[in-house]
């Protein structure tokens, strides 16, 4: 029966929008060899076959979003979960980054991140922000988001409209490293796991 586990620290987790095109029993075994304890795929690509050749390799799983994606809402991803048998519990993460996020005003994007988040904790989900570059929030902008309650520090440096460092206020629970890398013949960004500042590591579907 598949079951949500907490990642530990120091875990590896590859997230691969190739993988989530087009992954393979293969790949996933590979991967799972080199250390990886955990991929996350992208909502909208990935399919119950590549899920499941991720969970029967012993590895978990986390879905996230495509960037942008909070413009209209979370009842997309929401139907994406249930097409993908993901259970209330695991982690969520929405992909915060890019030019459109920096040139919206902040007020409505915080509103935005508000009504995508809302739904997903309320379907019993975790909700997660992946922090990219650029990054319009500030630091204490990020960690007053009521929902959100997992944080992932994307490449770069993290740098607000202000110019400041930009990091939340709980911290963040994950980091992804520079540059991409080719892994068992795949292209992915390789993190780490690693518990915020209150002490809490990302969740996800396991086999």
């Amino acid at each position: 029966m598949p079951t949500i586990k907490v990642i530990p620290t120091g875990s590896v987790v590859c997230d691969s929008l190739p993988f989530s095109n087009g992954g393979t029993e293969d790949q996933a075994d590979k991967l799972q060899l080199l250390g990886v304890k955990c991929m996350v795929g992208y909502l909208g690509a990935m399919n119950r076959t590549r899920l499941q050749f991720i969970l029967d390799q012993g590895m978990g799983f986390m879905p996230v979003t495509f960037a942008g994606e909070y413009e209209d809402g979370s009842s997309d991803e929401l139907a994406q979960l249930k097409a993908l048998g993901i259970p209330p519990g695991v982690t969520v993460w929405l992909d915060l980054e890019g030019m459109k996020a920096w040139k919206d005003d902040p007020v409505q994007l915080i509103a935005k991140l508000n009504a995508w988040s809302a739904p997903i904790a309320a379907a019993g989900y975790v909700a997660g922000l992946y922090c990219g570059v650029p990054q319009p929030l500030t630091s204490k902008e990020l960690g007053d988001l009521p929902q959100f309650t997992r944080y992932w520090a994307g490449q770069g440096r993290q740098v607000d409209r202000f110019g400041n460092l930009s990091e939340p206020t709980p911290g963040y629970c994950m980091r992804q490293f520079f540059p991409s890398v080719t892994w068992a013949g795949v292209l992915v960004d390789a993190n780490m796991v690693g518990a915020d500042y209150k002490g809490r590591t990302p969740t996800a579907l396991f086999a």
